[in-house]
């Protein structure tokens, strides 16, 4: 492939994610009701994608066209007003939604400012450099998207389950857009204008963001002076899941290619649910009204997070490009880890320490592999005084 020159993230995009870790922090602890049902589920996993829809949106603009222009730094600091209000309406009591709705309006009034704020950052770059295909789409999607939340907004339609649907439209809509017959037409407006080293490191940047709710989770809800094992090795077995991420995301994958970034976005969209299920997956097991739900969080999730990282196996380098082998190791290694959860599911001691032994076995495996594949491509090992980046 092609190398592609990357574009610097920029420190308003970093400003930015500032307003995420607060959605990011409002999403988990807002999820501690006393009653979790499938309702409630639904509707945390929705207020994920609809976190995941604005980020991602924000990103793709400034992947083309952010740059210093001051309609780009005004319209960036707008547009994190209205996250971080977003965020502090996040509420996933159904019951208590559908008597006071006055939640739900200021939710989804605050959501449709997003999407409005981010059309109107394409509309004045349009101005600027002139309405090419891919900006008119994107305000018509944008628009699309505001236009199919007013009914819920002004009251017209009741929350229910129903509704939640429509928060996944900003996720699927493009994806449709792709595979459709215009296949064509959508390869132009979606591919060429991507920057994917940049698209790499903001995705980098989230995922570290989400880790960080982690971290604080595991230690708050095992602090050392009165869960010492637990938090221990929760703590070390979640870190196990970040060093996975980062040798994939870092050694593996070439950081300079032209290609479609789809894949990289919607495979982040995984590793970024994922982790936030994870994350109150860890605070449920602490407690015991919710324990079992906690302990089948933790266990989807992990298995979700490693599929996840794996998809972006796609872009990796060619020598470092996955078979059958390899994946199947990877499995057998996350199915016995997945079994031992659950069987150690009331005893929080071995289930960190199952957590620790199957993300050693999966990186020394993926660490074997890569020196197998170097050496059969007679490429160098790399010096670990010279390239502190790879460390196998």
């Amino acid at each position: 492939m092609s190398k592609h020159k990357a574009k610097r993230v920029s420190n308003y995009e970093l400003f930015f994610d500032l307003a995420v870790v607060l959605a990011i922090s409002q999403l988990t602890s807002a999820f501690h009701v006393q009653h979790i049902g499938f309702s409630e589920m639904l509707s945390f996993f929705a207020a994920c994608i609809i976190m995941l829809n604005i980020w991602n949106n924000e990103a793709f603009y400034y992947n083309k066209y952010g740059d210093s222009r001051r309609i780009d730094i005004y319209s960036v600091i707008v547009l994190m007003l209205w996250v971080g209000n977003l965020a502090l309406s996040f509420n996933f009591d159904v019951a208590y939604l559908r008597n006071h709705y006055s939640n739900v309006l200021v939710f989804n009034s605050m959501l449709i400012l997003c999407y409005g704020t981010i059309a109107l950052q394409y509309y004045l770059k349009g101005r600027k450099l002139g309405f090419n295909q891919d900006i008119k789409t994107s305000i018509g999607l944008l628009i699309a998207y505001m236009l199919l939340l007013l009914p819920v907004a002004t009251g017209i339609i009741s929350y229910s389950n129903w509704v939640v649907v429509l928060y996944f439209l900003p996720l699927i809509l493009p994806l449709i857009l792709h595979l459709s017959f215009f296949k064509r037409t959508a390869r132009e407006i979606f591919w060429q204008p991507i920057n994917f080293p940049h698209a790499l490191e903001r995705n980098q940047l989230l995922t570290i963001v989400t880790f960080g709710e982690s971290v604080i989770a595991t230690i708050k809800t095992y602090p050392l002076m009165t869960a010492p094992l637990e938090g221990a090795l929760l703590f070390f077995g979640m870190a196990g899941l970040f060093m996975f991420y980062i040798i994939q995301t870092f050694i593996n994958i070439d950081h300079h290619q032209h290609t479609s970034i789809y894949g990289l976005f919607y495979s982040h969209a995984i590793i970024i649910v994922s982790l936030l299920f994870f994350t109150v997956g860890l605070e449920f097991m602490a407690d015991h009204h919710h324990h079992n739900l906690g302990i089948t969080f933790f266990i989807i999730s992990v298995i979700a997070f490693y599929i996840g990282v794996l998809f972006t196996s796609v872009y990796n380098q060619e020598i470092y490009r996955v078979n059958k082998t390899i994946l199947s190791k990877y499995a057998g290694f996350l199915a016995v880890g997945s079994l031992a959860f659950y069987f150690f599911r009331n005893n929080l001691i071995l289930v960190g320490v199952s957590l620790i032994i199957m993300n050693y076995l999966i990186m020394r495996s993926g660490m074997a592999y890569r020196r197998q594949q170097r050496e059969r491509n007679q490429v160098p090992h790399p010096d670990p005084n010279q390239n502190l980046r790879d460390f196998s």
